[in-house]
């Protein structure tokens, strides 16, 4: 057995494996590869094939190339034998009779109408978190009757605060009436002492006047006596109302502050209850929860569209999966993702030319690997040739590359 074919057997290199596919180098390419081939040559020629370390390090780049080489041209292989196998899939449906190819558009179209659905859905902006949709989730048969009680409690918070504030309102209006009155009590005090020191001045001077210059003052005391009484009497009764005011200011305003302080515990109640759902329920107020559900319903929706256009998909494709199935097709699952392939013309000619473009492309690679490959053992067979001495090395060392 030659080395070649010895090295072909070690990597599965065959001749069986590449029947299906032609050689066709462009007088470009080879004259390029034949350079390459060249300077491998020259490489060779620079380097001490006696130094087991050189010639070593230089097999076992061949053996790298060729092992990168084999890997690639499989993988080629095998995309080469895809494309293949969907040109003829498409050549397979082409020729498919009109009732059959009728079938195929039909659940073809079905695929395409959902995809279409599903496109003009528009999907509300998602503005809660999953926390958040998993807490109104849990709570959905609960939520629009603790909305509604958050809500009644907000409003009668509202109610007592502005109860709150009518009380205080009122408390500080009686407290301003009874400071009035107190300030007229006092006056009506000084009305009095301001009468009687009057009243004993007037006094003094008269019985100065009689008893000094012998003046007669008996109208005098008359009309002192009069004013005197006058001025004490209504100083008295001002004083009086003032008292009874105050009296019932004092009244009231008591009244006020019990009536307060009522309010006040219920409001603090209130507040407490409020206070203890909003942290319940991660919330600020009734009105971001109810934000917060609203959103939740859009989401929901949304998921069961999504989850409608999944589970109709999946039905659709599995029926246009079986009936190309029936039909011998090499490979439906490319074909359900693509149904506008088989319904319309244009875009079939658009997938035959890319895929025609794609196994060209394929097998310029495959023969640019393939002539690597060659090029690879070739020069490990001249290696072998011209240093028979070392033929044993190098076999050995391809052998680990097995």
């Amino acid at each position: 057995m030659g080395l070649v074919s010895w090295l072909k057997d070690v990597f599965g290199f065959g001749d069986d494996d590449f029947d299906d596919i032609e050689f066709n180098y462009s007088s470009e390419s080879t004259e390029s590869l034949m350079q390459s081939l060249a300077n491998v040559s020259k490489k060779r020629r620079t380097l001490n094939m006696n130094d087991k370390a050189q010639r070593e390090q230089y097999v076992r780049e061949y053996c790298d190339m060729m092992a990168v080489a084999s890997k690639d041209v499989e993988a080629q292989k095998t995309e080469y034998q895809q494309v293949t196998e969907r040109l003829a899939d498409l050549e397979e449906i082409d020729k498919l009779p009109t009732t059959d190819k009728s079938q195929v558009r039909i659940r073809a179209n079905k695929i395409i109408r959902i995809e279409q659905e599903n496109n003009n859905y528009t999907r509300p902006a998602k503005k809660i978190t999953e926390a958040q949709y998993r807490d109104m989730e849990r709570l959905a048969k609960e939520i629009p009757s603790i909305l509604a009680k958050m809500k009644e409690d907000e409003e009668y918070q509202m109610k007592v605060r502005r109860d709150l504030n009518l009380l205080e309102g009122e408390k500080g209006a009686v407290a301003y009436q009874r400071k009035e009155e107190r300030s007229r009590a006092r006056t009506a005090k000084n009305i009095a002492f301001i009468a009687i020191f009057g009243a004993v001045m007037a006094a003094a001077l008269m019985f100065v006047l009689n008893q000094a210059m012998h003046v007669k003052v008996e109208l005098g005391w008359i009309i002192l006596a009069g004013a005197f009484a006058v001025a004490l009497t209504a100083s008295f009764v001002m004083y009086q109302n003032a008292q009874t005011a105050i009296a019932s200011a004092n009244r009231r305003l008591n009244k006020a502050i019990n009536v307060q302080n009522t309010v006040k515990i219920k409001y603090v109640n209130i507040t407490n209850v409020l206070d203890y759902n909003y942290a319940k329920y991660k919330v600020m107020n009734s009105y971001e929860l109810a934000y917060i559900w609203e959103k939740y319903v859009e989401e929901k929706e949304a998921r069961e569209h999504d989850t409608d256009i999944r589970e109709r998909m999946e039905e659709a494709r599995s029926e246009l999966y079986q009936l190309l199935k029936h039909y011998h097709i090499n490979d439906p699952s490319v074909w359900v993702y693509q149904p506008g392939v088989l319904v319309y013309e244009e875009e079939a000619k658009d997938i035959r030319k890319q895929l025609i473009v794609q196994r060209q492309r394929l097998k310029k690679g495959i023969d640019f690997e393939i002539y690597n490959l060659e090029t690879a053992k070739k020069e490990l067979e001249a290696l072998v040739r011209e240093y028979p001495r070392y033929a044993n090395e190098i076999i050995a060392i391809v052998g680990e590359y097995e």
